[in-house]
């Protein structure tokens, strides 16, 4: 009977040894599910402002033809630089009209300078240039996809997805430093190839330094804290998303591969957890620092 009870606590006590085990096991999976909107959160904000990049880029490279246009003309067809050459812009300019539109056409697939491939159209009418006081700028896509640096994948938004820019304070002559303040209205949906998909809407109060204003990856982006955006994970599980601490992103790092914040505090609650995530201290890193439920955990994006 000993012996037999000996064998039943030993059994057991393996079983409870295996269980820890296995629960142990399952923790990094189990917070790589818990970031997981936050990795896609980041991501949906990197488009939007990447797209916001390429515009600017466009507009202030035709601002003559954008405005003026030729008398003769209804469109102008010019080349986006930054695509190597295999995307074209086609401009129609506003003249006297109260808008514009541009539209860039990568095609089937466009490896840009900054090492992303690019396909399809993106479309965006315009009061003004994105840097004049008081421009809005109103952007949408068609069959619109990009890939991260070096990957195969691309990550589309949907054809419904919108998102409209209002310069709400600007200088009146734009020196090196220009500060302009900004607003983000946003309406987006990442459709992944696995057939997922992440919402992703709110608005945003921005900060936009133009650095030198010779050189286009030293531009500055900053969220102001206030901010706040929603929408439903790849599960429809919804998330609401707010700024504690400004967000800092850095064009220069985005150049180097690196798609996320340097710093700043954002606050996501989802699936009926706190989720706060720490994007760094200033340096062009992947580290990020997640705190689920007061855990925190030091990974990388």
């Amino acid at each position: 009977m000993n012996k037999f009870l000996s064998f039943c606590f030993a059994a057991v006590f393996a079983g409870s040894l295996l269980i820890s085990c296995k629960k142990d096991n399952e923790s990094p999976n189990t917070f790589n599910e818990d970031q997981q909107v936050g990795i896609d959160q980041n991501q949906a904000d990197n488009e939007a402002e990447d797209i916001s990049n390429l515009e600017d880029q466009v507009m202030d490279a035709n601002e003559s033809v954008l405005m003026n246009g030729r008398l003769a003309a209804d469109s102008a067809l010019v080349r986006f630089l930054d695509s190597n050459n295999c995307a074209t812009v086609t401009i129609i300019p506003k003249g006297t009209n109260p808008t514009g539109k541009v539209t860039i056409d990568f095609g089937t697939g466009c490896l840009c300078k900054d090492g992303r491939t690019r396909k399809g159209k993106i479309f965006w009418t315009f009061t003004d240039k994105i840097r004049n006081q008081g421009a809005v700028v109103v952007t949408s896509y068609q069959d619109y996809g990009v890939t991260k640096r070096g990957a195969t994948e691309f990550v589309m938004i949907d054809n419904n997805s919108s998102k409209t820019t209002r310069n709400t304070s600007s200088p009146a002559i734009l020196t090196d430093n220009a500060i302009i303040q900004i607003t983000r209205e946003i309406n987006m949906a990442l459709n992944f190839e696995n057939g997922q998909s992440f919402v992703y809407q709110g608005n945003k109060v921005m900060e936009w330094n133009l650095g030198l204003l010779w050189n286009k990856w030293d531009n500055i982006q900053t969220t102001l804290v206030g901010s706040g955006l929603a929408g439903t994970d790849r599960k429809g599980r919804n998330y609401t998303m707010t700024v504690n601490s400004n967000v800092v992103r850095k064009s220069q790092c985005a150049f180097m591969g690196i798609y996320k914040p340097v710093s700043g505090l954002i606050t996501i609650t989802h699936d009926s957890k706190t989720k706060v995530v720490d994007f760094g201290d200033g340096n062009c890193d992947s580290n990020v620092d997640i705190t689920i439920n007061g855990k925190k955990r030091r990974t990388r994006w």
